[in-house]
């Protein structure tokens, strides 16, 4: 939903306050060049997998449902793009562990 400024002037949602992550997911969500999607979902799964290792490097606080959420999206996407499930050339992303 588009957010409001002061005085109830519409102005677009930007995506400038969302991490890495979420910024290269939804990068990937939205592309419709079937020639650059494969790239696009490459990137989320990379970018997603780099947040976690950071976060758990610096003990930070991770919002596992939502990555968990992100990589079963992806998965469907890269399904219904017609991509292979394991893709040789790229490291897939590790399962999520909650932090104990």
């Amino acid at each position: 939903m588009p957010a409001l400024k002061r005085g109830g002037k519409r102005n677009s949602v930007s995506s400038d306050h969302l991490p890495e992550w979420q910024k290269a997911y939804q990068a990937a969500l939205l592309e419709v060049d079937p020639a650059k999607l494969r790239d696009r979902i490459i990137a989320a799964y990379a970018t997603i997998q780099t947040y976690r290792d950071e976060a758990a490097k610096n003990k930070s606080h991770v919002d596992h449902e939502a990555l968990s959420d992100a990589l079963s999206n992806l998965r469907v996407l890269r399904r219904e793009a017609g991509l292979p499930a394991n893709d040789p050339k790229e490291k897939g992303p590790e399962p999520l562990v909650p932090d104990l």
